[in-house]
């Protein structure tokens, strides 16, 4: 299959996710591969500086939303994946169990979509069912301590404790797959024959 042209820019952030080769199991405890992943981003950082708004790791993959002011997401993300895979691979012993460098991205250019990605980005853990609510989940940039937050240039567009129950409703299966197959796509862009329902949600996120 043909990768489809990346699309440099820095107006907008973009949403990437990555999954473990074979969407494999890391091998070794996730606070390590949390651990491995914060020195990542601040190894990345220091090379390619970015805007680090919400990051969330799972089992086998992980969210990012960033922005890039020198429209150099590639050279970034070269970085980070070839640092973390390193990282994990030391520790695991084992070649396999790494990031694929064909990371999947999606450029999210309208605000009330771009609080929807993260609500979706936050809420990651709850679907999986691993944890009750989004703030309890330890891997997640809603628990970076301050100087972490320093550190990775963290600037969220959204608060939580401002936000809290809007963060933390769940609005069902079929408008997480809305979310799902939008960024997919280069630019996030909900499906037309949506639920007038959904699209009010979409399109008035805190309405």
């Amino acid at each position: 299959m043909t990768r489809r042209k990346l699309i440099r820019q820095n107006k907008f952030p973009y949403h990437v996710t990555s999954r473990t080769n074979n969407k494999c199991w890391f091998g070794i405890p996730l606070y390590a591969v949390w651990d491995f992943s914060i020195e990542s981003l601040k190894y990345a950082i220091e090379k390619v500086p970015v805007e680090i708004h919400c990051f969330v790791l799972m089992g086998n993959h992980y969210h990012l939303l960033l922005s890039t002011p020198g429209e150099d997401i590639d050279q970034f993300m070269r970085f980070f994946n070839s640092k973390l895979a390193k990282l994990i691979s030391k520790k695991s012993k084992t070649i396999n169990h790494r990031f694929s460098n064909r990371y999947k991205w999606s450029i999210v250019d309208n605000s009330n979509y771009l609080l929807n990605v993260y609500r979706y980005i936050y809420q990651n853990p709850v679907r999986a069912q691993i944890i009750d609510t989004c703030k309890r989940y330890p891997f997640s940039s809603l628990n970076f301590t301050d100087e972490v937050s320093r550190v990775l240039n963290h600037r969220p567009h959204i608060n939580y404790f401002e936000e809290k129950e809007w963060i933390e409703k769940l609005c069902g299966d079929d408008f997480d797959s809305i979310l799902r197959k939008s960024l997919k796509k280069e630019r996030f862009m909900a499906s037309n024959n949506i639920s007038t329902f959904h699209r009010n949600i979409l399109d008035n996120p805190k309405g």
